[in-house]
């Protein structure tokens, strides 16, 4: 679990170096960049959580029931609830990966059969398998 210090920071430093890390998030120019930054600053741990973050909020955008993405994503729904609530609250960014998502990918394609499918019933197969 990751654990903040007890030291506490002085708010406005804090505050520095926050918008020190949203600078260098927003520097990062091609996949590849992000990827190894992120490899670079976050835990194992820390990435997956993040990934089944977003996860649940591209589920939940393509129309999947609580008990789909909790069986898929071995989560409880107390916490697809709390990432829901947390996204309707303050999901500007998610709305905003959201929609550049959709947008790369309108539909995925099936490599074995050469079928085009909607992304639901993609993901639901990759879910799945």
């Amino acid at each position: 679990m990751t654990k903040i210090s007890t030291k506490p920071v002085p708010e406005n430093r804090m505050g520095q170096m926050i918008d020190q890390l949203w600078r260098a998030v927003a520097s990062l120019e091609t996949k590849d960049e992000v990827h190894d930054f992120l490899h670079d600053i976050l835990t194992h741990t820390e990435l997956q959580m993040l990934a089944k973050r977003l996860q649940v909020v591209v589920m939940l955008d393509e129309g999947f029931k609580y008990e789909e993405i909790k069986k898929a994503l071995s989560i409880s729904e107390a916490t697809i609830s709390k990432i829901q609530n947390w996204r309707q609250a303050f999901g500007k960014g998610y709305s905003v990966v959201i929609e550049r998502l959709k947008n790369k990918k309108k539909n995925y394609r099936n490599v074995k059969s050469g079928r085009i499918y909607s992304s639901r019933t993609a993901a639901l197969r990759m879910w799945k398998s």
